[in-house]
């Protein structure tokens, strides 16, 4: 792999020019590392270590500094995960997994076949019904909503919160959907939910028979990957991305393009950005990649929990996630709640007009700048709004990615960072 990296940087692919021209490092590592390669940088055959090796060799040629040889931060964390094939099939007619339903990702092995049990318009409006239903044993049932003429939302609504809660003691639950969104858990339950396309389920279904077969890991080996610039001073401005996402499905495999090989892609520009520069930047400049954040924010949390640099000297956390497209501008989470930073950001977008639109917003924990947050450090969270509609499913691909409002981030960010 090393070898690999290094041919590639002497054949000039990750030369550092202008930023204009390096869009084509931008686009070929995020191709990079949403390709088969990594196995989408999850948990099945270790994807987020070949990542995290791959990245470290990045960091090196970049010529970062770091707290240990190989950037690493290490921790450890339970995982549960697919390695094998699920199987799914309502009334004999089986399912195509990642398409058709995923399964909660805090589902244990199970394999069998259960009577589909419909909640309905009926039941939910009836005291009478539901209180009946509510009595009856539904612990070899897999529940199932009947939305057919339930067009009241917070009833549907209440209804979803009721099944994912398990409050009716069932053998396993149906959850209906549009879209599948897939995600990482480090803790089981004693049932199982799937979630399936509302096109593949009608309310005459009655039976369900599956077969999934989950590894429970109770102690996954991973790491952050931490390299700094030294600055003029020792407190410090953090720029951050998660590496990881959600490897496999069983042979489905989630890539993660946007999600968030981009913010790594962000992260390693500004890197070479400030490398490139003669000056001694005023801060020291910290470029974390942190694992474990589709299960939790784990590797965010557990450097703000042991920090390589004080939090007390940490001047700003700028995150980025999910910043490849933006047809509708984009966020910048936790805007408000460090409202003197994020007018400089204005003004410096007024002035030379880098985005189209930016929106800041309140708190909120949605991704890795949220544990820095909470311990008091001003953190603020960069995401494109707009053409995310691949978030979290086996089709967030490269080469769908537009890259709409990626420069000009880079752009407010940069010249955020050469005021100070």
């Amino acid at each position: 792999m090393i070898k690999r990296i290094t041919l590639l940087a002497s054949m000039g692919l990750f030369c550092f020019q202008t930023f204009a021209q390096d869009m084509d490092y931008t686009k070929a590592l995020v191709t990079k590392l949403s390709s088969p390669e990594f196995h989408g940088r999850g948990y099945v055959n270790k994807g987020d270590s070949i990542a995290a090796a791959y990245l470290s060799a990045e960091m090196k040629s970049i010529g970062l500094k770091g707290f240990s040889h190989n950037y690493y931060q290490p921790y450890t964390t339970p995982i549960n995960t697919y390695p094998e094939n699920p199987r799914l099939s309502l009334d004999g007619k089986e399912l195509e997994s990642a398409s058709e339903y995923i399964v909660n990702p805090n589902a244990k092995s199970c394999e069998g076949e259960s009577e589909i049990s419909w909640i309905t318009k009926d039941i939910l409006t009836d005291q009478r019904k539901l209180s009946h239903f509510m009595r009856e044993d539904h612990s070899n049932a897999f529940l199932a909503i009947d939305s057919t003429g339930l067009h009241n939302k917070e009833l549907y609504n209440f209804a979803q919160a009721m099944l994912k809660k398990n409050v009716f003691d069932a053998k396993g639950i149906v959850l209906i959907d549009g879209k599948l969104k897939f995600s990482a858990r480090t803790k089981t339950v004693d049932y199982t939910t799937f979630m399936l396309k509302s096109e593949v389920i009608t309310p005459e279904a009655k039976k369900i028979s599956y077969n999934i077969k989950s590894k429970f890991i109770a102690d996954y080996h991973t790491q952050n990957l931490v390299g700094y610039l030294p600055g003029k001073t020792d407190s410090c401005l953090i720029f951050s991305a998660h590496y990881d996402h959600l490897g496999h499905f069983g042979d489905k495999m989630f890539p993660g393009a946007n999600d968030n090989a981009s913010g790594v892609a962000m992260v390693m520009n500004l890197a070479k950005h400030f490398k490139s520069l003669k000056k001694k930047p005023h801060y020291t400049l910290v470029f974390a990649l942190f694992s474990g954040e589709e299960a939790g924010l784990l590797g965010s949390t557990y450097y703000s929990e042991n920090p390589l640099i004080p939090l007390a000297k940490t001047k700003m956390l700028m995150n980025f996630d999910m910043v490849a497209t933006g047809s509708k501008g984009i966020f910048v989470i936790n805007g408000k709640m460090v409202p003197d930073e994020m007018a400089k950001f204005n003004a410096i977008n007024k002035e030379k007009d880098y985005v189209f639109k930016m929106s800041g917003t309140g708190e909120s924990a949605s991704s890795d700048h949220a544990p820095f947050h909470e311990k008091g450090v001003k953190a603020l969270f960069f995401y494109t709004h707009g053409d995310n509609a691949d978030y979290h499913e086996t089709t967030d691909t490269a080469d769908k990615l537009p890259y709409t409002q990626f420069e000009g981030i880079f752009k407010l960010v940069r010249d955020y960072v050469e005021m100070k």
